[in-house]
């Protein structure tokens, strides 16, 4: 852990200087992105103010006067009507860990319908415009997808200059590096997710762009099963690095995170800690107008829980019976592509797949490995209203090698604003 403890002290040193840097480069910041089709994306890729926001056209914004900040209000509201063949237990997203398997009272499950419409977000966007200040943004976005549709935060966060502080994708959570979905879960595979954080990314030249941050590492995920006493803690934040490389007609993102992971046993409970790093190279390829395919992958450490088909499934290290971590070793791939029949019709596929090395030691019904199909077509009336229909099926396997698999159909109406 030295290395990454000298790291951290590195990082804490140079942020006063990248910061007084800022303060006097403000204006020099480059505008040279990737030009991708705002349909092609389900979210967009995070920029910094210095970024996106130097440019005074804000489409739908309003001024507030008496002052040089302009804010948009945005958001759509989705309804989805899904079809599950299989009985999967949660009625909202298609979780390869909540596919049935043998040996599980659910394994029997008929299938059923399902509706609804807590997919439903909105955001405030406030930006400042002024040539002698750095530029900023503040953006607060939020939806219902929570249990009794209770509104729930997604993203909280100010972007100043080159610099992004508060709760926002991870730094390398590459969204782009999937197909569209109709499916709330959006990629078993993927790697990410939102964390509170301070991120520092500079354009260097007009194909590279780099950034660091320290985030807060929030997916600690430890399994007790001899039900000792304590906790999993944390005394120092995620280090993460991250590397963009663009040409005409694609985009390849690298990077890599480097963490503490801690069990704090107090006076009574075992105490041991263990080192979690993640490696993850993803990519987007466009080939000509109609078509472009994407990838991810990821190979680590003790961070299982980063990975969306094994979020809250302690799937970062075990407890053993001496008191110890046993890490797990975790991966992931993630293919995707997409294909527009026509200006306004396209169809996207991807398939994930997950493993998970986990020791003998994990209880047995926990997702061990498994993989995710998504298959549907989407079609665009105008900039603000669409329907779909997507296709569905998925497998995993246990610990003790129980096997499941299930089917599932999926339609939609979105208008976006």
């Amino acid at each position: 852990m030295k290395n990454y403890k000298y790291s951290f002290i590195l990082f804490i040193w140079l942020l006063p200087a990248a910061i007084h840097a800022q303060v006097k480069a403000s204006k020099d910041s480059t505008q040279n992105q990737l030009v991708i089709p705002d349909k092609d994306v389900k979210e967009d890729i995070l920029k910094t103010a210095a970024e996106n926001l130097v440019n005074e056209e804000f489409p739908g914004s309003w001024p507030m006067f008496g002052t040089d900040l302009r804010m948009k209000l945005g958001g759509y509201v989705k309804a989805d009507f899904i079809y599950d063949f299989d009985g999967t237990t949660d009625k909202s997203q298609f979780l390869m860990s909540t596919i049935p398997v043998r040996g599980e009272p659910e394994y029997d499950n008929e299938g059923y319908v399902a509706f609804t419409a807590k997919e439903t977000r909105f955001h405030i966007d406030l930006r400042r415009f002024a040539e002698d200040k750095i530029p900023l943004q503040l953006f607060i976005e939020g939806d219902f997808f929570s249990d009794g549709n209770r509104f729930r935060l997604r993203h909280a966060y100010i972007t100043a200059g080159d610099f992004i502080i508060g709760q926002t994708w991870t730094t390398l959570s590459f969204l782009e590096s999937m197909a569209f979905m109709i499916d709330f879960a959006a990629g078993d595979a993927l790697f990410g997710g939102r964390s509170v954080q301070i991120r520092y990314q500079k354009q260097v030249s007009e194909k590279i762009k780099i950034a660091a941050a320290l985030e807060s590492l929030d997916f600690l995920g430890i399994e007790n099963p001899n039900n000792f006493e304590g906790q999993a803690n944390v005394k120092l934040p995620l280090v993460a690095l991250r590397m963009d490389y663009k040409w005409k007609t694609g985009i390849l993102w690298t990077g890599a995170s480097l963490a503490e992971l801690r069990w704090d046993g107090g006076t009574t409970g075992p105490s041991d800690q263990t080192t979690q790093w993640a490696l993850v190279v993803a990519g987007r390829q466009y080939i000509g107008e109609n078509n472009y395919f994407t990838f991810n992958f990821n190979y680590g450490n003790a961070y299982g829980e980063n990975i969306i088909a094994f979020a809250g499934s302690n799937g970062n290290a075990v407890l053993n019976a001496d008191g110890k971590l046993d890490p797990m070793l975790a991966k992931s791939a993630l293919l995707g592509f997409m294909h527009r029949w026509s200006p306004k019709l396209e169809s996207n596929f991807n398939y994930a797949y997950g493993w998970l090395d986990s020791p003998d030691s994990r209880a047995p019904f926990s997702l061990k490995r498994g993989g995710v199909g998504h298959a549907n077509l989407i079609y665009q009336f105008d900039k603000n209203f669409s329907i779909g229909a997507e296709y569905m099926w998925g497998e995993q396997r246990t610990t003790n090698d129980a096997y499941g698999a299930a089917h599932r159909i999926q339609t939609m109406a979105k208008f976006e604003f």
